[in-house]
């Protein structure tokens, strides 16, 4: 007897007007290859064009008529698990998205189609075509009667589609769709330089070479040869920047084979399991006893560093093979480091897989499939790592929970701490939080027991935390200090030198200087496109825009006045690691910030030059402050402690606290005793005496209050409304006509906090003008039905501004 069959599919590509489910008929002859989580094409729209979509639900009825049937199905089997299915369900309402923007976090990009229109021609009949018909009837011919659709609108040089439907009604061709998945082809593409180094670097020199990206590029190809592109891409670099160098002639695109192993280059003998301290066997005993209650339980591991977390992660990720399941363990993006991957692949073997940016496309998918086919335990990855297909999933471990990276900037803006916990609840499984200082927003939750709280306050090697030396920098200003290095962290550094140990400085920023100033008039070079102060970058010898890439050469003279006295101001990592040598001219030095860790493997090359070749210092940015263990470095000098005081954040004060704590655990690791030395413009300020101290509890309790009586997270959630339009005026009026619509909406608006519309502090981004609304209300719920209502009303149809939302934002700027 035949019975009907029909599925519920999402499209792929869909805007959110048109993201739903849509029914389609099962032919018969797919009945037995058809699955929830498979990718399917499907006719779509009065065209009935091929469209890729994912089968979300198979039913036996359907309340729809005039159905079209399924015209292809994809894969052998399912790219998504019933889990990931309601995941991206959630993902949909949760972060305001389509269906489509959350399956994509999930699947690696080699699982894409590379979709081929091929047009063959069936009759040379060309009475009764107009000029355009006759034109393409020819070109086929002069082509063997067959092209396919790009390469047809290459030669004609403009639009072939309506052509080649009116072809088709009279019969005279016929199109052929051929796709595959981009992964499976053998070879990848490679940039190459073009253009020698010195021609190319005398056009940076003349300013006729205006984008940082094209130097960036440049820079690394001349270092490497030759690298692919989607080590480009996934460094940041998009498809249009890389054609536009090749038109330009600035580099050459062509095949080479794929590397498919990200672990080719690393050496990784075995581990056996160290035995615990007291405080880790304690902690190892906790968790061991809520992971017997097969329940969905959520822990904060607050452990001090150089407590020892890694090694309990590890014990305890054991502990849930033996009982049969599979573990996640996420760590921040820069604290993935080669260190990391030894660590776990020595102890696990080839039962880890690593997913981050930085891994080639072949790479990601051949550890996206192992991981699907059930060869993989332990999945080791930084934030998109939380959607890895692992099924049957014992626990996930979040390492620095507090950092902000967890967070994505970009729609979805999720935050894989959600993400967590939803899989660890459809699960059954045990979430565990680690960090040395945990978000307000966590230990706020282990404090009132909504989630247990298990401490870690000694440091395996029994040594304290390293003592921390404060230096006001009021008082070294008026001993006429202008290189940013005070007298004592001089002379801790010239100790260091003579014992034959390491230091580290940290600054928070990158380049040589902050801002360029004429000091006659006041003048400072801003960003053309953003409202912020271009940065100087001596090695380079360019100003850059730290958020739009934005380049230019240094003026000789003020664009304003035209007077000569004009000069780089303030400090970054590039003007301390010259310094450095000026001060002791013996010294050794590396720099580790985004610029020097471009290449895929720069992180790697900059961590193990340090720690092989015993260089006295390393000077970098945030990215040297957490997770890293190096031996002999025995002295942290800390920079400008407070820069982030200042940013108008509410979170301001907490990422100071943290990162002074990440930063000063770098220090006295193993057998030495080490020592931080703090320099700060605000020694009062409560969050960097707490720092000082290294007082969490102090701190937690200061900020709690202040959040409190603020109405800020943990007690209301936030939600941002943000309009950006490269029309000032017109971002400011429609911020202000969705304040007044959300003010009228009383179903919705009810004990919802609403800000008046206001720029936002960073008014000008990318060329757009920014205007937001602030919402609060103790619900997240309450406020994401606004945010819904508000994106999908205002994103709708042709428009000069885009709607952006979040909720928790971890950027107010």
């Amino acid at each position: 007897m035949f019975i009907s069959v029909y599925v519920s599919v999402v499209l792929q590509n869909s805007t959110r007007e048109y993201d739903k489910f849509y029914d389609y008929i099962v032919p018969e002859n797919l009945y037995d290859f058809i699955q929830p989580g498979i990718r399917v094409l499907v006719p779509f729209g009065k065209g009935s064009s091929l469209r890729e979509a994912f089968v979300m639900e198979i039913k036996e009825s359907s309340g729809f008529t005039g159905l079209k049937k399924i015209s292809q199905v994809i894969d052998e089997t399912p790219v998504l698990s019933p889990e990931l299915i309601e995941l991206s369900k959630y993902m949909r309402k949760r972060y305001v998205c389509t269906y489509d923007m959350a399956i994509r976090c999930m699947l690696p990009t080699g699982l894409g189609l590379l979709f081929r229109e091929e047009v063959i021609l069936l009759s040379q009949k060309t009475t009764e075509l107009n000029k355009d018909e006759q034109e393409v009837v020819s070109i086929l011919l002069e082509n063997g009667s067959k092209l396919s659709v790009e390469q047809l609108q290459q030669i004609i040089n403009k639009p072939v589609r309506k052509v080649l439907n009116k072809l088709k009604e009279k019969q005279l061709i016929k199109t052929k769709n051929h796709i595959q998945m981009k992964a499976k082809a053998k070879t990848v593409k490679v940039a190459c330089p073009k253009m020698e180094e010195e021609e190319f670097f005398e056009l940076v020199q003349n300013n006729q070479v205006r984008s940082l990206n094209y130097i960036r590029i440049m820079e690394m190809l001349y270092e490497e040869e030759g690298i692919p592109v989607t080590e480009l891409n996934a460094l940041g670099f998009s498809y249009n920047t890389i054609n536009n160098m090749k038109k330009k002639g600035y580099i050459t695109l062509s095949e080479l084979t794929v590397e498919r192993t990200p672990f080719e280059d690393i050496d990784i003998p075995e581990t056996e399991p160290m035995h615990p301290t007291p405080c880790q066997k304690n902690a190892l005993d906790i968790i061991c006893r809520y992971l017997e209650t097969g329940k969905f339980q959520e822990i904060l591991l607050h452990g001090v560093t150089g407590s020892g977390k890694t090694e309990v992660y590890m014990q305890a990720i054991a502990k849930i093979i033996e009982k049969g399941k599979n573990a996640i363990l996420l760590v921040p993006e820069i604290g993935l480091t080669p260190q990391t991957v030894r660590q776990f692949k020595g102890r696990f073997g080839d039962r880890v897989a690593v997913l981050h940016s930085r891994l080639s496309i072949g790479e990601r998918y051949d550890q996206w499939h192992r991981i699907k086919n059930g060869e993989i335990r332990v999945v080791i990855g930084a934030r998109s790592a939380v959607f890895a297909p692992l099924e049957n999933i014992g626990m996930i471990i979040i390492d620095e929970e507090h950092e902000t990276s967890y967070k994505s900037d970009r729609t979805p803006k999720y935050d894989a701490r959600g993400i967590a916990a939803f899989r660890c609840r459809f699960n059954n499984a045990l979430l565990v939080y680690g960090s040395a200082t945990p978000s307000i927003e966590n230990y706020y939750r282990a404090k009132t027991g909504k989630i247990k709280l298990v401490e870690m306050l000694e440091r395996t090697n029994k040594q304290p935390l390293p003592e921390i030396i404060t230096v006001d920098m009021r008082v070294e200003a008026d001993k006429g200090s202008r290189n940013g290095f005070s007298s004592i962290l001089v002379h801790e550094l010239a100790k260091n030198k003579e014992a034959g140990e390491q230091s580290i400085i940290f600054i928070n920023r990158r380049g040589y200087s902050n801002f360029l100033l004429c000091r006659n008039c006041g003048f400072i070079l801003l960003c053309p496109y953003c409202s912020v102060s271009l940065t100087y970058h001596q090695v380079e010898q360019r100003l850059v825009c730290h958020y739009c890439s934005y380049v230019t050469v240094k003026p000789s003279t003020c664009p304003a006045c035209k007077s000569n006295n004009i000069d780089a101001y303030g400090i970054g990592t590039q003007k301390v690691e010259e310094q450095i040598p000026s001060i002791f001219p013996d010294m050794s030095v590396i720099r580790m910030d985004i610029d020097t860790t471009a290449g895929k493997h720069g992180h790697e090359k900059i961590l193990d030059t340090f720690r092989n070749n015993k260089i006295d210092v390393m000077v970098g940015t945030q990215m040297i402050a957490k997770g890293h263990d190096f031996p002999d470095v025995t002295l942290v000098g800390i920079l400008s402690a407070d820069s982030l005081l200042g940013s108008g954040d509410y979170k301001a004060s907490e990422r100071t606290f943290q990162l002074i704590t990440q930063a000063a655990g770098r220090a006295g690791r193993a057998e030495k005793q080490g020592r931080v030395v703090l320099q700060t413009f605000n020694p009062d300020n409560f969050s960097i005496q707490s720092a000082i101290k290294q007082d969490y509890k102090e701190f937690y309790r200061q900020e709690i209050e202040l959040r409190k009586e603020l109405k800020l997270p943990p007690f209301y959630q936030l939600g941002l409304i943000q309009v950006s339009s490269k029309n000032k005026d017109l971002a400011m009026k429609i911020a202000g006509e969705i304040h007044s619509d959300i003010i009228k909406n009383k179903d919705l608006n009810t004990h919802v906090f609403i800000s008046d519309p206001a720029p936002s502090p960073l008014v000008k981004l990318r060329n757009q003008y920014r205007w937001r609304i602030i919402l609060k209300h103790q619900k997240i719920k309450n406020l994401t039905n606004i945010l819904e209502w508000i994106f999908d009303t205002y994103n709708s149809g042709k428009r000069e501004w885009t709607i952006s939302v979040d909720i928790n934002p971890y950027n107010m700027i």
